[in-house]
């Protein structure tokens, strides 16, 4: 597991996806929570665990890692590096037009999203619908599993590397429902603070957070190609 020093930073980055961190907010408001945060974090982390055991199963497979080629693993950076840096753009973007947003159409939510959330309410089963379509996997998660097959470590070192990654995606959903069973009394305060917060930041956040992945991807290839 030796990539995790480098793999685990970018798996605790794709963590931070706006979308994803107001639904769970819709969740832990609506009548009975706990078993809507948790159908939730199931759906998250079958797709969170399951896409990245097969990425990781496809890129040794193609043979896409340092080990392999370093021209092909060289590329495949490359191309994470140039897709993070678009979505730093995108992610821009958004935070302007959430921030020119009135606090009632802050409040709302946002197109699809906010029907989906508000559908999943009074269902587990969209819920975990939900839980698999906000965590599809991302260019920062890939990035941090294509770290960990460039390791070359035995393949065992490497399944647990990813399982630890995908665990470190899903913080904002694990920390929360282990509230609710602790003190839920203390989750309602903070739930406040943090939607505050997250309205005024959370995009332009998350593009600071992809444009530093971005180009950590593109150095690291190019490096590769220069072999």
């Amino acid at each position: 597991m030796s990539a995790l020093p480098q793999a685990l930073p970018l798996a605790l980055a794709a963590a931070v996806y706006p979308p994803a961190l107001i639904v769970l907010l819709l969740f832990m408001t609506a009548p009975g929570p706990r078993r809507l945060v948790l159908a939730y974090l199931l759906g998250a982390a079958t797709v969170t665990i399951g896409s990245g055991l097969i990425a990781l199963s496809v890129l040794d497979g193609a043979e896409l890692t340092a080990r392999d080629s370093s021209s092909a693993s060289g590329g495949v950076d490359i191309v994470l590096g140039v897709v993070l840096l678009g979505a730093a753009a995108w992610a821009r973007r958004r935070g302007a037009a959430a921030r020119a947003r009135t606090p009632d159409e802050s409040r709302g939510g946002t197109g699809r999203v906010a029907e989906w959330s508000q559908r999943a309410l009074g269902s587990r089963r969209w819920a975990v619908t939900l839980g698999l379509l906000m965590f599809l996997p991302s260019p920062l998660y890939l990035l941090a599993v294509k770290d960990i097959a460039d390791s070359g470590d035995p393949p065992a070192g490497n399944v647990v590397a990813v399982l630890l990654c995908a665990t470190a995606v899903l913080p904002f959903v694990e920390v929360p429902f282990v509230a609710m069973l602790v003190r839920p009394s203390g989750v309602s305060a903070a739930l406040g603070r943090f939607h505050g917060w997250l309205t005024r930041n959370g995009w332009n956040v998350a593009a600071a957070i992809a444009l530093v992945a971005g180009v950590y991807g593109i150095v690291k290839g190019v490096g590769e190609l220069r072999r």
